[in-house]
């Protein structure tokens, strides 16, 4: 009985160590940063084929991570 608790104890430690270590690795996000925000005006044409402008804020965004590595991605916010 306590071999077969201690196989699987080994076996348990030999298959949870790979996943637990590439979590480990993992980069992640350290922080972000506003890179530029800007409103724009854009047209739209209601049902009846009136155009009329509305406004939107974009937001260019840059994320930093853990390796060095950096992405950056922009939002539009209607308001």
């Amino acid at each position: 009985m306590k071999t077969i608790a201690l196989i699987a104890i080994a076996l348990i430690t030999t298959f949870a160590t790979p996943a637990a270590r590439a979590d480990y690795c993992r980069p992640y996000v350290t922080h972000t940063c506003v890179v530029d925000s800007r409103t724009e005006c854009r047209w739209i044409t209601d049902s009846c084929g009136r155009r009329y402008s509305y406004e939107i804020t974009v937001v260019t965004y840059r994320s930093y991570y853990s390796n060095g590595e950096t992405v950056t991605f922009t939002r539009s916010y209607r308001g």
